[in-house]
């Protein structure tokens, strides 16, 4: 079942119990308007003091997290070499208004500090998937709906798989699939998002946004980014990315993964930027394919950093999926 676009439906009783008898699911174009990468005023929430990074214990070793907002809770995953400190400030803020969020750094990230000798093969989407289940249950959470954009979508659908009982919904952002039918990022992209240097960052942003979406994404970007205090997450360790590199490529490659989401009961939400350079809308498309209950929103315009190009208006797309869900 398809909700329409956020633009065009009330969130009412009425819209939804439309919804619920609507025709068999197809993907939808969303337009979200213009970009917000700029001027925006709304709550942020690391201009809390109260909002800081700590650490829960997992069993490869320290995770470190933030936590804030009131409802119910929403687990962000984030992507291959970020921080939690890598999601937009403001998309935080809208969904801390009706969700309690909780963000972290993936292993090796950040304040996530990985025991010795876990950077050999066996590190891969699964192990990630494994430390977001420790964040659950060592913030003692019951369920969660869960969130993950780019590689944090991969680590998202696994953590569905393994970690059933914990997933109340998904929302899979700028992502892609398991298995063969999947389309990886191609090599000149890879080079640019592995890149570092005085020259590695409009070179990323030129991938991350719409060539018409650039020049604001220069210059609001990192002003943009969640900033709680005390935190300092980078520079991200190579041998952390060269290890991300190749967990999703044995994503590109995991076919028994492919299977099993083939019959996965999670409800779930797939957004995708008509204009992603990373990882092609195709991707989502044959994410809709694969997973049962799914429902897949195509984003005009958008490119595949879609929560600091349209922080607001993603933000309340997801409330209204999960608010309908529940």
């Amino acid at each position: 079942m398809k909700p329409m676009p956020l633009a065009r439906v009330v969130s009412s009783c009425f819209a939804f119990a439309w919804l619920s008898i609507a025709s068999p699911a197809f993907a939808d174009d969303v337009s979200f308007g213009a970009s917000q990468l700029c001027g925006l005023q709304s709550a942020r929430p690391d201009r809390n003091a109260a909002v800081q990074v700590k650490t829960v214990q997992g069993r490869n070793g320290p995770i470190g997290y933030a936590r804030f907002g009131q409802g119910t809770p929403l687990l962000l995953i984030t992507g291959y070499r970020a921080t939690l400190g890598e999601w937009n400030a403001y998309f935080l803020g809208a969904l801390a208004k009706h969700h309690e969020v909780i963000v972290f750094d993936n292993r090796g990230v950040g304040r996530s500090t990985p025991m010795a000798g876990h950077y050999g093969p066996g590190y891969g989407i699964r192990d990630m998937a494994a430390d977001a289940a420790d964040v659950i249950a060592g913030l003692k959470l019951a369920r969660v709906d869960v969130v993950g954009w780019s590689m944090g979508g991969m680590i998202a659908q696994q953590l569905a798989l393994d970690a059933r009982e914990k997933v109340e919904s998904l929302t899979l952002i700028a992502t892609a699939p398991p298995g063969p039918e999947a389309v990886p990022l191609t090599p000149e992209v890879q080079q640019v998002l592995s890149s570092s240097g005085a020259d590695a960052f409009p070179k990323i942003m030129a991938v991350l946004f719409p060539a018409d979406a650039v020049a604001d994404a220069s210059k609001c970007f990192v002003g943009d980014m969640f900033a709680p205090r005390g935190y300092k997450g980078r520079p991200v360790p190579d041998a952390v990315a060269d290890q991300q590199n190749r967990a999703m490529s044995q994503w590109f490659a995991d076919s028994a993964a492919a299977d099993r989401l083939r019959r996965s009961p999670v409800r779930t939400l797939i957004i995708a930027g008509a204009n992603d350079d990373v990882l092609a809308d195709a991707n989502a498309r044959h994410l809709e394919q694969m997973i049962p209950r799914a429902t897949l929103d195509v984003v005009a315009d958008a490119g595949h950093a879609l929560m600091f190009q349209y922080p607001i208006e993603l933000a309340g797309h997801i409330q209204a999926f999960v608010r309908y869900i529940r």
